[in-house]
């Protein structure tokens, strides 16, 4: 008896650690996508790059829905609901406001307030769905804070107040990602990760349509070939890869962990940032990254480790 529990314990152990691993990946090719971006912005307007980075992605999933319509068919008017605020929150809103960020901020700097994700992840997380937030937690939110007012400071961009509004417009990508998480999180018992991003990807793009309509009309040449290949990396990887990974681990941990694995957002953006992009790290930047990455490993350290009961999901993901 007491064999049998063992292995059950470690077999849920090693399912927690393999949706911990999925959750990383999927934050570093998150993180990947904000060195694209800034290589978009600066060749295509933003609602033209991201509604064609979410064509490529559309049929980059059309194969793996084979067999699986019936499955949208089957969706409730609740599924459908949270899966609209998933592609607003998550997609369109999230991408739209870290690209126009990127217009005004460098690439280095909007990775590094990204690292307040696990932060807005973790508050959200009591907020709407239960989870305790000890104090330390707290806490981790003030150095978040401050840790963002460090790298909101002229990035060699376009000045000081330029830079504040940029980093202004990456935070809201931040409270937007933490969204989509929750949102997800809510009906991840229920419908299924291939069947979710397709249903994000094809809400998103009818919601980038008119705009990107507008923008491409005024477009004076087609994208040239770096271009191209950005938007098949951002569609390919940065989009179907990661919301892959991510809606298929989310819901098996909780909100505090899963705003942890975040933390590999800004680590990928800002390697991305310094080794593609050629920014420089400046002081202020290894300052405010000194007060996130203490305020994540804070946040971690005083998260609970068992996920509590989510109100209205109807589970105990313990």
């Amino acid at each position: 008896m007491l064999r049998e529990c063992s292995h059950g314990q470690q077999s849920a152990q090693r399912a927690q650690w393999a949706a911990m691993a999925m959750l990383v990946a999927a934050m570093g090719l998150a993180g990947s996508s904000v060195v694209v971006g800034k290589l978009l912005v600066t060749t295509l307007p933003v609602f033209v790059s991201t509604f064609l980075s979410l064509a490529v992605a559309f049929f980059c999933l059309l194969p793996l829905m084979a067999g699986r319509f019936s499955e949208l068919r089957g969706l409730s008017r609740r599924e459908i609901a949270y899966l609209v605020l998933q592609a607003l929150c998550g997609i369109v809103l999230f991408r739209v406001f870290t690209l126009y960020g990127l217009q005004r901020t460098g690439a280095l700097q909007a990775g590094l307030i990204t690292g307040a994700t696990p932060l807005v992840l973790a508050l959200f997380s009591r907020a709407f769905l239960g989870e305790v937030m000890p104090r330390g937690t707290a806490v981790a939110v003030l150095l978040a804070v401050v840790g963002c007012m460090a790298v909101s400071f002229d990035s060699g961009g376009g000045g000081g107040q330029g830079s504040l509004s940029g980093s202004l417009l990456v935070g809201a990508a931040v409270v937007c990602e933490a969204l989509f998480t929750i949102f997800r999180k809510r009906i991840s018992a229920s419908v299924t990760a291939t069947t979710n991003t397709f249903v994000l990807v094809l809400c998103s793009l009818v919601l980038l349509a008119p705009a990107a309509l507008v923008e491409l009309a005024g477009l004076p040449a087609p994208p040239g070939g770096g271009a191209i290949v950005a938007l098949l990396y951002y569609g390919a990887f940065a989009t179907v890869l990661a919301y892959l990974l991510w809606t298929s681990a989310v819901g098996r941990v909780s909100g505090a962990l899963a705003g942890v694995a975040t933390a590999a957002m800004p680590a990928s953006s800002m390697l991305l940032a310094v080794v593609v992009l050629g920014e420089r790290l400046l002081p202020q930047h290894l300052c405010g990254a000194a007060f996130i990455v203490v305020a994540v490993i804070l946040a971690a350290l005083s998260s609970s480790p068992r996920p509590a009961l989510i109100r209205g999901g109807g589970r105990n993901r313990r």
